[in-house]
């Protein structure tokens, strides 16, 4: 099988710490960058973590500057999902894509896609979705419970079962909440309930109609004034008809009389005599409504005492609830309106509490799956990880992902589990705890047999490697280099390395070099040919002395990995 495609072929990092202008051009497979001690070779790596989204910071521009700019170049061709994201977003550009963050002194940093302004976020989805970058004390995380976890739910290819259960679970929880809050008020709720209902049925005694209201205050009105107003009726029955003589009525017709005698006289006179007699005329209707009306007033003094005790009674409410007797319709209609609301919230926690009770059986569901993938995984997982190992001079050594549920059957966010990474490192040993039992170089070579063992497993492209095979040395080291060479079959592999043993098992040897002139430091990169890697491996094995046979050594070591 040869060298996986090159999915970054090319980073440029302009006026960013000692790198003046410095381009770096990668070919598929496995590429080492080597240098001596301090060259500037993770400041490279760490160019590549900012134009992938990492926090920036000013002072990191180059001395004498206002501006670094870092630009990285991917063949896109094999990821879909990013081509699909680079589409949907309108950044899309054939089969590349270019990635670029600009840090300036002024103001914060920019980025773009392909020469679009793009927010920094867009630029860590891809970095997430093409480089994965371990540095040189990444494996110390590895005594993390939370990164041994995420490390076995990668071999168990969990992540659509912990989405789901994700999603449900903080569903969960929020209902669970909103059930903790109505308990907390059920209390004040119920008090509520009780007076509302005791004020409904207070007034509920009464017809609280605006129509049957307005009656009683009409009939109150009437019945208390009727004396007066037979006397006042009687009165102006006199002044109008009964009176022989001196009626209205009669002194109109009298007028008339005296007109119509005289109109042949003056006819003007019977324009005066027709208004008299519409006048007589009304009079004698009015007199006539009147009589009606008086005859329809009764004296009744129990109805009226009836009628006033009732208005005191709703007076009585009304000062109890703070409003007019002609507010008491609608003051009735709003407490029936806020009782049926909180009965409604009583409901609505009902129905909360039978979906709190159906996300849990959901939730408790995806732990179950999760837990049975994870112990699967598990097996071939640690199997892997104790081969490579014991290859790493750690002939002995052991790797064990012990899994129990948690206490009294809980469930988080991340499952149903307590996960621990188990290891013995020496025979004689017991299993225990990665972060009690394992030295730092015991831990550093855990690390990388981790990642080769999931690498094919974790969809990225590209891996990035910062002096990982620190504390490693020897035939160990060899065997370091062959799992990266191994790794670099399925995925793009750069390496920062110190060991010669390493660098020789890569398909491609970019040397960094430190120059110095009277007043700046910079760095320079080059694309070592055979006879310029074989140089370099011997400078890598033999220091500032290199004799011929060290020069044969680094020979006969590229010859054997067939990097050459």
């Amino acid at each position: 099988m040869g060298p996986a495609t090159h999915m970054i072929y090319q980073l440029n990092v302009h006026n960013l710490a000692i790198v003046d202008d410095v381009t770096l051009s990668f070919e598929g497979g496995m590429s080492s960058l080597t240098g001596e001690t301090g060259a500037g070779k993770s400041i490279l790596i760490h160019a590549l973590g900012l134009v992938l989204g990492d926090r920036a910071d000013a002072n990191m521009i180059r001395e004498g500057h206002d501006r670094a700019e870092i630009e990285a170049h991917f063949d896109i061709r094999p990821l879909t999902l990013v081509k699909s994201w680079l589409v949907e977003h309108d950044l899309d550009d054939n089969e590349q894509c270019v990635i670029r963050r600009v840090l300036t002194r002024q103001r914060t940093s920019r980025a773009y896609i392909n020469g679009r302004s793009v927010p920094i976020t867009h630029l860590r989805y891809i970095g997430q979705h093409t480089i994965e970058i371990h540095g040189q004390h990444a494996h110390q995380s590895l005594v993390n419970t939370d990164t041994q976890r995420a490390l076995l739910d990668i071999a168990a290819g969990n992540a659509p079962l912990l989405q789901q259960l994700a999603t449900d679970y903080q569903q969960w929880q929020q209902t669970l909440l909103s059930i903790e809050q109505y308990q907390q008020q059920a209390e004040q709720i119920t008090a509520q309930r009780s007076l509302l209902q005791y004020q409904l049925d207070e007034l509920s005694s009464y017809d609280l109609s605006d129509k049957a209201i307005q009656q009683l205050l009409q009939e109150q009105k009437s019945l208390s004034h009727a004396e007066q107003l037979i006397s006042t009726t009687q009165s102006s029955l006199g002044l109008l008809t009964e009176q022989e003589h001196h009626s209205i009525y009669s002194l109109i017709n009298q007028v008339i009389t005296q007109l119509t005698t005289l109109a042949p006289v003056a006819p003007k006179f019977n324009q005066f005599i027709d208004t008299l007699t519409s006048a007589s005329i009304q009079v004698d209707e009015t007199a006539t409504d009147i009589q009606h009306y008086m005859e329809s007033i009764d004296l009744e003094p129990e109805r009226l005492q009836q009628v006033e005790m009732t208005l005191s009674s709703l007076h009585q409410l009304a000062r109890k609830h703070h409003i007019d007797i002609e507010q008491l319709p609608s003051h009735y209609q709003q407490l029936q309106q806020t009782l049926a609301a909180l009965s409604q919230s009583a409901d609505e926690q009902a129905v909360l509490e039978q979906t709190a009770a159906r996300l849990a059986l959901q939730c408790r569901s995806h732990c179950e799956a999760i837990t049975q993938q994870r112990k699967e995984a598990a097996v071939i997982l640690s199997h892997s990880i104790t081969e490579t190992i014991n290859q790493l001079a750690m002939p002995k050594g052991e790797v064990h992902f012990d899994i129990s549920p948690l206490p009294n059957e809980a469930l988080t966010i991340n499952g149903a589990d307590s996960i621990a990474l188990l290891v013995k490192t020496n025979p004689g040993q017991s299993l225990g705890p990665l972060g009690k039992v394992a030295s730092g170089g015991e831990l550093a070579r855990i690390s990388l047999a981790i990642q080769v063992a999931t690498a094919g497993t974790r969809n990225i492209p590209t891996f990035v490697f910062d002096e990982v095979d620190v504390g490693i040395g020897g035939s160990t080291a060899e065997i370091v280099g062959r799992y990266l060479r191994q790794l670099a079959q399925e995925q793009q592999v750069i390496c920062i390395t110190h060991l010669p043993q390493v660098a020789s098992q890569a398909q491609q040897q970019l040397r960094i070099e430190k120059q110095h002139s009277n007043d700046s430091t910079s760095i320079t990169v080059s694309v070592l040919d055979p006879s310029e890697r074989i140089n370099e491996i011997a400078r890598m094995l033999g220091g500032v002395t290199i004799t011929e046979a060290t020069r044969q050594h680094a020979e006969e070591m590229l010859t054997q990995s067939h990097a050459i």
